[in-house]
């Protein structure tokens, strides 16, 4: 639950709505928990108490930043995450940079070549999601990412 966590509070410390916040906590879910907590999560949504616009946009950014288990690759899975992404309420944007800078310093001790894969996805992160992050503010967001990518990991 630590990733959750630390994607939820970079999504806050970049000015994310309450939207975008919730949306952090959950968006690993679809991926790393078993069938019953996809049924939970969906519930768990459908009974915030908030209005139904926020619960949807929840729902959509939480789908968006899941990659499909059933397309074969693993950039093809990211390639499809981030076309659903740019199709997503703009907080999806927020929620997938915030989680790369996480996934980024916490990658930091992997293999050399796991970091180089890691860094080319990255790239395509940066790459499809700058346009839309200017237009909706969250620049400073993409600046840390593209500065953590560009840095030395093992000094972060």
């Amino acid at each position: 639950m630590t990733h959750p966590a630390r994607v939820a509070g970079l999504v806050g410390t970049f000015n994310g709505s309450h939207v975008a916040i919730i949306a952090a906590w959950l968006h690993d879910v679809y991926e790393d928990c078993s069938p019953e907590w996809l049924v939970r999560t969906d519930k768990i949504i459908e009974g915030l108490p908030l209005p139904p616009d926020d619960r949807s946009d929840i729902a959509a950014i939480v789908d968006a930043l899941t990659k499909k288990n059933t397309i074969a690759r693993k950039s093809a899975r990211l390639t499809d995450s981030i076309d659903r992404i740019l199709d997503a309420p703009p907080e999806a944007t927020l929620v997938k940079i915030c989680d790369r800078i996480d996934n980024l310093l916490d990658s930091a001790d992997r293999n050399g070549g796991f970091t180089k894969r890691y860094l080319a996805s990255t790239d395509e992160i940066i790459d499809k999601l700058s346009v839309r992050a200017s237009l909706y503010g969250y620049d400073t967001a993409l600046g840390i990412l593209v500065q953590i990518r560009n840095s030395n990991l093992k000094n972060w």
